[in-house]
């Protein structure tokens, strides 16, 4: 393996520690109320964690994905991207918060909990964006660092709770998000202060952001129509059983996002070399399959006395779902890296494309699917959507992947290119076009 090769195997690994790191302080949050509070309590919780994951998904489209693809940007222009993080933080923290004051007016059981979220949302954004810029900065041990803290911190959170006898979802939401916050204060650490550049920053970056935003907000917003949908035809008890089922694959799910983040950080880098990027994305087909068949073993042959310190109840009606579920898991396998090699190349109107078209193709497959036979027809149906998908994502790469590359800059002197025996070869210089009326100086 050649050291470049092992460089990348390593940062991998990080990312994906770091993916599932993230992933287990939301799932042992979601577990902690599925045991100690009340079914209600822990469908208001999971209300809280839709919201955050919106939110989330606006600043990975809008910011944490752009500095991704442009690693001169985070290299360079930390304080900048943090600057605008706090700016939209701060507006999204308001909305959150007066939505809160809304409810907690109107006498509901959400108030409190989304009021306490509202006033955390800057830090918790500041945080997620804070592990991506390691990410991008090629130092995922960063973005490791700011998870660990977060999870060690709300293990003492929840304890601290609970010897208090503070039991009320208000407060178990407290001890998430405030863990959150005393974390986040640590990319100042890693990254500097914010700068007052952010505005510049997000308007030079807005030609690739606002479509990044529209192929993020499209596939949370089909899950969220998705769901909703699905409790018109389907019982509440077959919609709990779906939401169960794909928490317990989510653990797959993160390590086949550590590798599309990995591999679309390393492209982003190498996006000139057309062998370095399709290495990538064999790399992370490669490593998502193998998790993949691992997930399939894991879950369907999973003890019933796993499941039911895991699920409680739950687990019976959601055992019959493991293998349709590991199905999914392993059919996006095939599409890991494709994503990355659209975004880390700059085709992000391609990618915007293709995620828009997938991802309502697996939705209406899944209300279909729920329509005909609940929750076990919404996963199968959801397989199958799937499998429709990853051959878009195969389409748009093999249509889009060949053409030239954009936002490249323009070249007046002369080009190489890598001859077949390994040596730099001249080739003629590229014309400069000069606009009728100027000239060059």
């Amino acid at each position: 393996m050649t050291a470049q090769g092992g460089s990348a195997n390593r940062r991998l690994s990080l990312v994906t520690v770091d993916q599932i790191l993230s992933s287990l302080s939301n799932i042992a949050a979601l577990i902690w109320v599925a045991h100690a509070f009340e079914p209600i309590d822990f469908g208001r919780f999971s209300l809280v964690i839709l919201v955050y994951t919106v939110a989330q998904v606006v600043f990975r489209s809008l910011i944490s994905t752009t500095a991704i693809v442009h690693p001169e940007d985070a290299d360079t222009r930390a304080g900048d991207i943090l600057g605008a993080t706090v700016v939209l933080g701060i507006g999204a923290s308001i909305l959150c918060s007066a939505a809160g004051l809304a409810l907690i007016a109107a006498d509901s059981a959400m108030g409190g909990p989304i009021l306490v979220l509202g006033l955390s949302l800057t830090f918790l954004m500041l945080h997620d964006v804070g592990r991506y810029l390691a990410i991008a900065k090629q130092r995922p041990a960063g973005a490791v660092t700011l998870d660990s803290l977060w999870f060690g911190l709300l293990v003492v959170g929840f304890v601290g709770t609970e010897q208090l006898g503070r039991d009320s979802l208000t407060w178990l939401i407290a001890a998430w998000t405030g863990s959150g916050v005393v974390a986040s204060l640590w990319v100042f650490v890693q990254c500097g202060a914010p700068t007052g550049g952010g505005f510049a920053w997000l308007r030079e970056r807005w030609d690739f952001s606002w479509r990044s935003m529209v192929s993020g907000l499209s596939a949370s917003g089909t899950a969220l129509a998705t769901a909703s949908l699905m409790t018109l035809f389907s019982s509440p008890i077959a919609v709990a059983a779906f939401r169960a089922a794909t928490l317990l694959g989510a653990p797959s799910t993160a390590v086949q996002m550590a590798v599309g983040t990995s591999a679309a950080a390393d492209i982003a880098r190498e996006r000139e070399d057309p062998r370095a990027v399709w290495r990538h994305v064999r790399r992370a087909i490669l490593i998502a399959t193998v998790v993949g068949v691992l997930n399939l073993v894991v879950l369907v042959f999973l003890p019933d006395v796993v499941g039911h310190a895991v699920l409680g109840e739950a687990w019976d009606i959601v055992e019959p779902l493991m293998l349709a579920v590991s199905l999914k898991v392993l059919l996006m396998a095939a599409q890991s890296g494709l994503r990355a090699s659209l975004i880390g190349t700059h085709r992000i109107q391609a990618a915007m494309v293709t995620d828009v078209v997938s991802i309502v193709l697996v939705g209406a497959c899944m209300v279909v699917g729920a329509a005909w036979g609940d929750a076990e027809g919404a996963l199968w149906a959801m397989a199958v959507g799937t499998g429709v998908s990853t051959v878009c994502w195969w389409v748009a790469v093999i249509w889009k992947g060949r053409g030239p590359l954009p936002d490249l800059p323009a070249r007046t002197a002369t080009d190489e290119r890598e001859g077949e025996d390994g040596d730099r070869e001249p080739v003629p210089a590229r014309p400069v076009r000069v606009a009728p009326g100027k000239h060059r100086a």
